[in-house]
């Protein structure tokens, strides 16, 4: 693998590099790294705030369509600098109580490490930017998808794209 396969420089990450192995905690209080994902398609989700107004509606359309990732076989992660014990009360809320079939990763400290490394990262804001990858089973992105932060992604874009990975 060259130096220029890995990102991680902090510049925006482009399909055709892998993404890095940087990881933190799952809402459930595990460790988890981007390598982690190996095997499956994934769709890695940078969001900028838990209990947001748009970030709520992104991640409940995911929850709504665990389904659709589950029949395809992919695997989803959505990550923000919300610190661990936010990201509990968030999924709670998000499910209805249920539990979510997806994790929520806690970049909080260090800070925005992992959205960084993904070049995700608003340093003047000190949040993620809403930047979506979607990894092939050897996590090496295929496509980005990035929006301003005041919209939502198309999820079925995404969905459309993990398929064809399937």
């Amino acid at each position: 693998m060259s130096p220029s396969d890995v990102a991680g420089d902090g510049r925006p990450l482009r399909p055709g590099q892998r993404i890095p192995g940087v990881g933190g905690r799952t809402h459930h209080g595990e460790e988890f790294a981007l390598y982690d994902l190996a095997g499956a398609p994934s769709l890695v989700m940078f969001y900028p705030y838990a209990f947001s107004r748009v970030c709520g509606t992104e991640l409940s359309a995911v929850y709504a369509a665990a389904g659709e990732f589950e029949r395809i076989g992919a695997r989803v992660v959505a990550i923000s600098c919300d610190s661990l014990h936010a990201l509990r009360a968030y999924a709670q809320e998000i499910s209805g109580g249920e539990g979510l079939p997806f994790d929520l990763v806690s970049d909080f400290w260090p800070h925005g490490e992992i959205a960084r490394a993904c070049g995700a990262f608003d340093a003047s804001r000190g949040a993620p930017t809403r930047t979506s990858y979607v990894l092939d089973p050897q996590l090496v992105i295929r496509h980005v998808h990035h929006v301003p932060s005041d919209r939502s992604r198309d999820l079925q874009e995404a969905l459309a794209e993990l398929a064809g990975l399937a």
